[in-house]
């Protein structure tokens, strides 16, 4: 058995301080990469989807990729199939490789409108999971929306 406070991180090298910039950079760089993905959203409604759903999806994967330099792929791997958040990581990751695929391989534009809004959710309900009541205030939220 391993002792607890081994470094477990995809670069053990690397002192806590510089993993914690590596998460960090990567982090700030995926989500900065998803918001300048909303400047090809306009293509969603004219019926080109493709670069916004590459671009989006490509933020998302550089933002989880961050917690490599804090904790490790092991740990995430771990954490995404915990109990609570299995299914939610199944569909998310499902989600990413449909996406790449109804561009380069299926060429359908409708498929990537699903498998994006799919991606939206599951990532919104994944990243929700890590903070206390996030899930329960979306809910809520839903609840209301759909009484109006």
């Amino acid at each position: 058995m391993k002792p607890k406070n081994e470094n477990e991180s995809l670069f053990p090298s690397l002192s806590y301080k510089e993993r914690l910039m590596g998460f960090a950079f990567c982090s700030i760089l995926g989500y900065f990469i998803q918001i300048l993905s909303f400047g090809s959203f306009i293509g969603i409604l004219g019926g080109s989807p493709n670069k916004f759903a590459l671009t989006y999806s490509l933020g998302n994967i550089l933002a989880l990729f961050g917690t490599a330099f804090l904790i490790g792929f092991k740990k995430q791997f771990e954490n995404m199939i915990d109990k609570e958040r299995q299914m939610t990581s199944i569909i998310f990751a499902s989600s990413l490789v449909m996406i790449f695929l109804s561009v380069y391989l299926f060429k359908s534009k409708l498929l990537v409108l699903i498998f994006l809004l799919t991606e939206f959710c599951s990532y919104t309900w994944y990243v929700a999971s890590y903070i206390p009541f996030a899930r329960d205030c979306i809910k809520g939220c839903l609840k209301n929306i759909i009484k109006s």
